[in-house]
Order: C-alpha cells, then sequence, then structure tokens
C-alpha cells in the first residue's frame, strides 16, 4: 500500500530526525565494537524510521479511522519510547527500511533487551521509504509493505533466517553490524484489512513464555 507524505509532514519529519540525532549515541544500539555513525548518518537512519511512522498513522486514519498518536519528543540520551504504537492492546514496532531492500531485519540485541524490559512488540510492521539516492533525500513516498508476529521470530522458522554480524543481507553486498532475524518481504502477511480486523477483533499473545534467543 503506497502512502504519501504531505510537504509539511516531510518537513516536520526532517527536522524532528536531526534534531534528536544530536541526543544519540553514534555507536549501533548493543554494538560497541562497530563504526561511529556521523551525526548525518544518524540523522538519516532516524528519518526513515519517523517517516515509515507517520506514514502508518497517515494509513490507519484514512482507510480505518484510527488515531495513531505520533512521537515528536526529544528523548535525552540513554532515554527512549516504549513501542512505537499500540492498538487494542498490541504493541507495535515499526520497521523501515530505504527503497530497493527486500528484508525485514529484527535485532538480536534489541529483542533481547526489550525482553529483559518485559516490552516485547506482538507485531513488527515493514515500510519501505521512498529514497532518493543520488541527493540523499526522501521522496514522500512509502510503501507499507507489511507485517510479521513476533511468533514468526524464534529458532528454528523456514520463514525465517538467522543472519550473524558481518554476513551479508542475501543478495546484497551489505555487511551486517549484528545478529538478525530476516524476514523476505514476500513472506510478511500483506493484506491490511485482515491485519487490523485481527487486530481490533482479539487480544495479544501473551509473551512471557517467549523463547530467549540466548538461550
Amino acid at each position: 500500500m503506497n502512502i504519501i507524505l504531505s510537504k509539511n509532514q516531510l518537513n516536520k519529519c526532517i527536522e524532528f530526525s536531526f534534531k534528536c540525532a544530536e541526543n544519540q549515541q553514534p555507536i549501533e544500539f548493543g554494538q560497541s565494537d562497530t563504526i561511529s555513525r556521523s551525526l548525518k548518518e544518524i540523522g538519516r537512519d532516524n528519518l526513515i524510521g519517523k517517516i515509515a511512522e507517520v506514514a502508518y498513522a497517515k494509513m490507519f486514519f484514512n482507510r480505518y479511522n484510527i488515531i495513531i498518536p505520533l512521537d515528536f519528543e526529544y528523548y535525552p540520551r540513554s532515554q527512549w519510547d516504549i513501542c512505537d504504537t499500540i492498538i487494542n492492546n498490541w504493541k507495535i514496532d515499526i520497521k523501515a527500511t530505504r527503497s530497493g531492500g527486500k528484508w525485514m531485519l529484527i535485532e538480536w540485541s534489541k529483542l533481547n533487551f526489550r525482553q529483559k524490559e518485559k516490552n516485547l512488540s506482538h507485531l513488527y510492521f515493514m515500510s519501505s521509504v521512498g529514497w532518493d539516492r543520488y541527493n540523499d533525500i526522501p521522496t514522500g513516498e512509502v510503501d507499507l509493505i507489511g507485517c510479521a508476529s513476533i511468533n514468526k521470530l524464534f529458532i528454528p522458522n523456514t520463514k525465517t533466517l538467522i543472519l550473524k554480524k558481518g554476513e551479508f543481507i542475501p543478495q546484497t553486498n551489505v555487511r551486517l553490524q549484528a545478529d538478525n532475524f530476516a524476514i523476505n518481504f514476500r513472506d510478511l502477511m500483506s493484506d491490511w484489512d485482515i491485519i487490523i480486523n485481527y487486530i481490533l477483533n482479539h487480544e495479544p499473545p501473551n509473551l512471557e513464555n517467549y523463547q530467549s534467543i540466548y538461550n
């Protein structure tokens, strides 16, 4: 499903993302031995994610009349939000990549941290953010790809790959800087009418017995 952000929405995302970058650490979460990111790189990563959040909020309101509060609060270093959004008690983590990517990646270190905090998400929504790579700027277009339940994130699962730090994302020359679960876009649930209807009419699963990835 394609969503187009207005100029005002896009500018708000840009301003927020680069302001947030000033308070963020240059090292990726839980990866003390990786190369430090520049302020521009941190801001760009923030921007990709924030554009995706705004696009989902726009879709939910326009298509399902569901209001998703958007978080534009600046968090001090070492503080963060609980999850990206909650619908009918379902905690949702919104993932995003620039256009051209074909995999939803979920870092083990972040998943492990959320599990320790008893704050796992029930669903992971994926999006592809339109990007002008020549000028390194967003186009304002977003493709809402689909979603996966946390129940797909376990070992073993034929639809979920385990990609270790240093390995390449399949069919790319991009090396991972952390251990990840990876699900190809084609294996995500993509019928939003079915997805939203299920969320609105069912309670989320109990995650207390979720299998730890480090056991």
